[in-house]
């Protein structure tokens, strides 16, 4: 990986800013242990070799074009990774700032960050602190964008944080027409009783999308989420939930969907830390063309975490011949008195479903559609907002 190491962290390219013993300790952590290649375990099925063969200049400003959403919302734009945050309208309840010196300097550099990890935190150009206290009306939109001539470099970094009996919706879009990298950290915290929904549309083009997001649920809080990733040339988010106090809950939707020279690898972790807790997982791949589908999904039950329960569950869909899907479901139970449970599937349409729908009068690709259609849309049943659940039922259905 040294022609990543010399595009992408090369220490000339650190900011020279306020947190430079941050970025040296980061870069130190990246250079020392390198990016990850097929041999590593958690990227066996993740190639890097796309990044490789890549020149990265400077970006400049985007388009400043935003999608058009049905519903009320504050929408906060990432242009190119970057947010100008001097026009924001902030409701009530919600602050915006720079991450401290001192958040900064509390971060893990531990093994738990990775590669990516550290290559946001040496490279980061704004690093934001978010936080919610009440209950919002209306979502919360991040729209993280590339623009048609984008090849650079960003690495976005926010801090999200929910005060005790907060409750919000926080919806991503991630839109993208260029050929670089977006690699964006989260740090997610919710406080006692706090309520988050967390939706994430994204849709990419050639550009690499490297996600990390780091969720800490308090007692008897309540997190959420969703994905629909509708293929990209390289896609990644690691998603790691810990379930802290008792009481806590989560819940892991999402849909994936695959075609030529896409790339997706979901990889997903709920710690259940004590006991008293509960998750539940659904996750989806339909892989078409020469798509290739990665899920990786591993619930860990700690030592004296009883009476936690956990259900996690995979149905994937091979659409072509070319097509791949890597699933792997995990169980890690320490703990005696525990329910969980977990399964995988990987399989192709039915030809019963089809003959039936087919001898309705309905046409072949019709048939294909609906059955494709109403297998992706599964996951997605359950969101509780009627206008934020039709939207993403109608992104969903104008790719199938």
């Amino acid at each position: 990986m040294s022609a990543l190491i010399d595009s992408l962290a090369i220490e000339a390219r650190l900011p020279a800013d306020d947190h430079v013993e941050v970025r040296r300790r980061a870069h130190k952590m990246l250079l020392k242990h390198g990016f990850p290649d097929i041999k590593t375990e958690a990227w066996k099925y993740t190639s890097l070799r796309v990044l490789e063969k890549r020149a990265f200049s400077d970006h400049l400003p985007g388009s400043n074009v935003l999608p058009e959403l049905p519903f009320a919302a504050t929408v906060l734009h990432f242009d190119n990774g970057l947010l100008n945050a001097n026009d924001l309208n902030l409701p009530d309840g919600v602050t915006l700032e720079p991450q401290s010196g001192a958040q900064l300097d509390a971060v893990d550099h531990g093994d738990r960050a990775g590669a990516f990890g550290w290559l946001n935190l040496a490279r980061f150009e704004q690093a934001w602190q978010l936080r919610i206290e009440g209950q919002l009306e209306q979502p919360l939109v991040l729209v993280i964008s590339t623009a048609e001539d984008f090849h650079g470099d960003v690495h976005p970094r926010l801090a999200i944080e929910l005060a005790a009996g907060a409750k919000a919706q926080i919806i991503e879009v991630h839109g993208d027409c260029g050929e670089g990298l977006v690699n964006i950290v989260q740090d997610i915290v919710l406080e006692q009783s706090a309520n988050l929904h967390h939706l994430i549309s994204r849709q990419s083009a050639q550009s690499a999308w490297i996600q990390r997001s780091h969720v800490k649920v308090a007692g008897d809080a309540d997190y959420r989420f969703h994905t629909l990733d509708r293929g990209g040339r390289l896609t990644r988010h690691d998603l790691a939930v810990h379930l802290t106090a008792s009481g806590a809950h989560a819940e892991i939707d999402g849909t994936v969907l695959v075609n030529d020279r896409q790339h997706v690898d979901f990889h997903t972790a709920i710690d259940h830390e004590v006991g008293h807790t509960n998750s539940r997982e659904s996750f989806r791949i339909l892989a078409d063309g020469s798509g290739v589908g990665v899920f990786n999904g591993r619930i860990h039950i700690q030592r004296g975490a009883d009476d936690s329960h956990s259900d996690l569950n995979t149905a994937n869909l091979l659409l072509s011949e070319a097509a791949r899907i890597n699933a792997k479901p995990e169980l890690e139970i320490y703990a005696e008195e525990v329910t969980a449970s977990h399964g995988a599937t990987i399989g192709q349409l039915e030809d019963q479903a089809l003959f039936y729908l087919r001898s309705r009068g309905i046409p072949a690709d019709q048939a294909s559609a609906l059955l494709k259609q109403g297998f992706a849309a599964a996951p997605f049943e359950n969101i509780e907002s009627g206008p934020v659940r039709d939207w993403l039922l109608g992104v969903l259905n104008n790719v199938i």
